[in-house]
């Protein structure tokens, strides 16, 4: 596994690549809800921080949500 900071800025990559493609962005919302909400409730912190930080402190959740994307076909493998 690609180390946490490098897997993050992927992810926000991936999303700003997405952005406007309304029919993948709704499930990635979906699941970035599902699982940085453990890190950030609020939604306040921007995405590559949350990510980082769900990494650092929930590592098989990141790993979950990290699989989920690519098997939503969202995140490149």
């Amino acid at each position: 596994m690609e180390d946490i900071e490098t897997m993050a800025m992927k992810i926000v990559h991936a999303y700003e690549d997405l952005f406007f493609d309304q029919g993948k962005r709704a499930p990635f919302d979906s699941i970035l809800r599902r699982y940085l909400g453990l890190v950030d409730p609020d939604g306040e912190m921007d995405l590559y921080e949350a990510a980082v930080a769900l990494g650092r402190n929930h590592g098989r959740e990141f790993q979950e949500m990290v699989q989920a994307l690519r098997e939503k076909g969202l995140l490149p493998d």
